[in-house]
């Protein structure tokens, strides 16, 4: 293995160095080699990097964490993809925030370029399930990998009707591809690394801790060109990823269901205000411009900037703002409700709108956690998230 691309994995296990951290300490000396090899003096005069930071940066190879990871690796057969590797999936690379490493059991395709999420509720319907399992059949046949979170639910019916059609998918988990969650979605899992990828930006080792889900969800919907949300509750967390699909200027598309159903109230609310109501693979492939109807089902070749999907949307019609504002009530519960951590992350947030790398600079935590426990304050609405991964309290 290059020496370079352990240095990559290195500094993506010291504590404290999130993606956005990680990005700035490669702008600021080149490479990872070059910030291990940096003065602590040097390393805090990065944006976000105080003593302790520094500390764990220059006291890291003291430690045995790289040691146990690559045994890991090797024991789970898992390889790692770097930010700086031809096999990075090139629409991630394009996000704010891209993971500087990820981990991969299975392999990253050319086709996976053409890539659509398709995400839902874990409580789904029998009409959910079914209706995420055809529209992916439908999907993979004419060419387009499907995405998704490995979830009880529509997630899981998404990856099954991907590999029902013969076609590719890709799984992005909130845990450490050596944990099978949940885990009656074992043989689903290995039938994904046959036919495609199971991914994480989390270290071998790490569970499935709830805060890690909404993280993730950003990979979910930077992978692909646009995200498909089939059933969804109001509190549901596909509408995070949609959230996150805006932000990264991807479309969000939503599949109607039963207006007396509550898996119909968040998606029903995001058609309302502007999602794409699709009802078939060949309304999604239209809407992000990947079909010609006279051409019956041949697929277009990407944009040449792949980072920038087309739209096809017309200019007067509106795109749905943050979901997580849209699907909130008035009410705001007390701060007895929430955890120690959410209070900390609370107590830094004020009238004045912060963006994310102020609000992770002033904590001195990582990224990962700071952006978790965000999602958490949002869905319990003491927070809102403007544009531009500003926040502020929802009081003001």
């Amino acid at each position: 293995m290059e020496d370079n691309k352990i240095y990559w994995l290195a500094l993506s296990l010291v504590q404290g160095v999130g993606a956005i951290l990680f990005k700035r300490l490669i702008e600021a000396f080149g490479s990872p080699r070059n910030v291990f090899e940096a003065s602590p003096e040097a390393l805090q005069q990065v944006e976000g990097v105080g003593a302790k930071t520094a500390y764990h940066i220059k006291a890291f190879f003291k430690t045995d964490t790289l040691r146990k990871q690559l045994q890991l690796l090797e024991k789970h057969r898992v390889h790692f993809v770097t930010f700086n590797d031809s096999s990075y999936p090139e629409l991630l690379r394009n996000i704010f925030d891209p993971p500087p490493v990820l981990y991969v059991k299975g392999t990253f395709s050319e086709r996976d370029r053409l890539a659509v999420a398709v995400v839902g509720s874990r409580k789904s319907s029998s009409y959910g399930r079914l209706t995420a399992e055809k529209i992916c059949v439908d999907l993979v046949s004419r060419g387009v990998t499907i995405v998704s979170g490995l979830a009880r639910g529509i997630d899981s019916f998404a990856h099954r009707g991907a590999l029902k059609g013969g076609g590719r998918t890709i799984a992005v988990l909130g845990n450490g591809v050596d944990y099978i969650y949940p885990r009656e979605n074992r043989k689903l899992y290995e039938e994904i690394v046959e036919k495609g990828a199971v991914i994480s930006e989390f270290p071998l080792g790490t569970p499935p801790d709830r805060k890690n889900f909404p993280v993730r969800n950003r990979i979910i919907s930077g992978l692909s060109l646009g995200v498909v949300v089939v059933e969804a509750s109001d509190q549901s967390g596909a509408l995070i990823t949609a959230d996150q699909a805006l932000e990264q200027g991807r479309e969000v598309l939503a599949i109607p269901g039963n207006i007396s159903s509550y898996t119909s109230r968040g998606t029903h609310r995001l058609i309302k205000q502007g999602a794409k109501l699709v009802e078939t693979a060949e309304d999604i492939l239209e809407e992000l411009s990947l079909f010609r109807r006279e051409a019956g089902t041949q697929i277009q070749s990407l944009p040449s900037n792949p980072s920038r999907p087309v739209s096809i949307r017309s200019p007067e019609r509106k795109r749905p703002t943050s979901s997580s504002t849209l699907l909130k009530g008035e009410t705001t519960p007390p701060l007895e409700d929430l955890t120690e951590d959410e209070r900390l992350v609370y107590a830094v947030i004020d009238s004045e709108p912060l963006h994310i790398d102020e609000i992770v600079h002033r904590l001195q935590r990582p990224t990962g956690f700071v952006l978790g426990v965000l999602m958490m304050l949002e869905m319990k609405n003491k927070i809102k998230q403007l544009s531009g991964k500003m926040f502020i309290r929802s009081e003001f």
